[in-house]
Formats: structure tokens, sequence, C-alpha cells
């Protein structure tokens, strides 16, 4: 004997159900989380550097000059100005202003390309091996480490540029383009430390 199957349809409102903000979803907190590791890390970095500092008489070692401060100079200023563009360019996505969202984060990326190329010249400047002394290890290590974060936010918030320019936010899909920004200005803001400890505390301490 068949039982007979009795469909029920259920209606349900989800007016009444708590709306997620871009600063209250679990991916921004998520973004937020990963950012405060990568900060760990940073710090754990300068750390080493100090320790290694405290257990050599000579730092830099014999021969070696502190590195030149005019391209990581400039790049401490670019990066800042990378972040007041995206700044404007979140403000712009507030509002729905489409035009202002695309050209902030277009100018963001061609700002931190730019600083990557002047990246790459300090790099290049560098008279020691990483695999010299420890010395020239904890001094690669750490401009290769903020070297890889700013290539990764170029990549990310360059995907962002072109959705931008597609039109594809809008007021509900803000999300994207506010954890974009959130790791933009911790890669911008991540370097000044890092600026002082390698290019200015060689030459102070």
């Amino acid at each position: 004997m068949n039982t007979p199957v009795i469909e029920t349809e259920v209606a349900v409102d989800a007016s009444e159900l708590p709306r997620l903000t871009p600063h209250t979803h679990p991916l921004w907190w998520g973004v937020l989380g990963a950012v405060a590791i990568e900060a760990a890390v940073v710090a754990n970095l300068l750390t080493s550097y100090f320790y290694l500092m405290a257990q050599n008489e000579v730092w830099p070692p014999e021969g070696v000059d502190p590195p030149d401060l005019s391209w990581a100079t400039v790049v401490l200023f670019v990066l800042p100005i990378s972040s007041v563009t995206m700044w404007w360019a979140g403000r712009g996505g507030d509002r729905n202003r489409k035009t202002q969202l695309a050209l902030g984060v277009t100018a963001s990326v061609g700002l931190a390309s730019l600083a990557l190329a002047f990246r790459s010249l300090q790099i290049a400047s560098f008279d020691i091996r990483w695999d010299e002394h420890a010395y020239g290890s904890i001094l690669w290590t750490i401009t290769g480490f903020h070297f890889t974060h700013v290539v990764s936010a170029i990549l990310g918030t360059a995907v962002v540029s072109v959705l931008a320019w597609r039109d594809y936010f809008t007021s509900e899909r803000q999300l994207g383009v506010v954890v974009d920004t959130l790791y933009w200005y911790f890669v911008a803001g991540v370097f000044i430390p890092i600026y002082l400890v390698l290019y200015w505390a060689p030459r102070w301490l």
C-alpha cells in the first residue's frame, strides 16, 4: 500500500532577519584576522632583527653599508598616497559613484606598481647576498616578505579594478571593495616600521 505524500509549502519572511553589512560580514573578520596574523609575523621579523643586532658588536658587519635611503624613501611616500586613492575609491563605492570607485582603485594599482618598481631598484642596489651572514639573511627576508605583500595587494586590487569598470559593484556588493581596502591599508602602513628598522636603525643605533 502506497502512502500518499503530502507536499506543504512554507513561506518564510526574511525581512526581519538581520542584514549583514560589509563590516559585520564573516569575510571581513576573516581578512582582519589574516591581517593580524601577518602583522604578528612582521613584528617577529623585526624583533629578530634587533635580536641579531644585539648579538653582534658591529651591525651591519664590517665593510657593509646600511641600505641606501633614496628609493626606499620614495616608496615610503608613494604607498601612503595609494592608500588615499583607495580611501577615495571606497567613498565612491559607498555613495554608488561607480566612476570614482573605478578611478580610485585603478590609481592605487598604478601607484603601488610604481612603488614596486622603486622597491625593485632598491633591492637591486643591495651589496650583500642573503646567505653571506645573519645581517644579509634578515635584510633579505624582511624585504622579500613585504615585497610579496605588495605584489599580492596589486593582484587583488587589479581584479577589483576590472570588476569596478564592468559595473559589478553595487550597494549590495561592496564587501569585495571593503576587504581589499582593509588589506591595502595594512600593506602600505606596515612599510613604515620596516623602513625605520631596516634603513634608520643601523644609522641611529
